[in-house]
């Protein structure tokens, strides 16, 4: 993943990344139909973008195997999806922590649902609504750190344009997000 952000890195500095197994053949990228909206998500100004302007020939983009089995919506899986920097299937491969970009398309709900790593966003383009536990939406921009902690039902819905967001996960990764039953 170094290698991808700073192609240029000299050997004294990439051979001990290297060893540290930062330094990693390409994964085989995978796209998805939410890709559609890439050009349109990083056509902002968050100074998030240009980095992730370089990553993308290389990322595979995937979705979550509970929403694959059961899609909270008929047009759910055609708008979401998310790539992995590092941490299982990542670009790096990593057991503390995952990090990696989160797209959802215009006009797009992401239902309550909840896992038990902590999370963190930082918006990197468009306006969505988010929503914590029984609090209201509130309406963020790009910029905004959105946390959420372990097992905390959360949500998103995006407006008229799609959402980027960068994500962290610690704690429990093997386990992916389930969402909550309708109440």
């Amino acid at each position: 993943m170094i290698a991808l952000l700073v192609p240029e890195l000299p050997i004294d500095f990439a051979q001990p990344l290297e060893d540290l197994g930062l330094i990693e053949a390409p994964v085989e990228p995978r796209r998805l139909p939410v890709c559609r909206f890439w050009r349109q998500a990083m056509s902002g100004n968050s100074p998030l973008l240009a980095p992730l302007a370089n990553l993308a020939p290389y990322l595979r983009w995937a979705q979550n195997p509970n929403y694959v089995a059961v899609p909270p919506s008929p047009s759910f899986l055609e708008n979401y999806g998310y790539a992995v920097f590092a941490g299982p299937g990542g670009l790096v491969e990593s057991e503390a922590l995952a990090f990696g970009i989160l797209l959802l398309g215009p006009d797009t709900h992401y239902p309550t649902h909840r896992h038990p790593a902590a999370e963190i966003y930082v918006v990197a383009s468009g306006e969505a609504g988010w929503r914590k536990g029984e609090e209201p939406w509130r309406r963020e921009r790009p910029g905004a750190v959105i946390r959420h902690d372990g097992l905390v039902p959360h949500a998103t819905r995006t407006l008229a344009e799609p959402l980027l967001a960068a994500y962290l996960w610690i704690g429990d990764l093997a386990t992916h997000a389930r969402i909550d039953a309708p109440k």
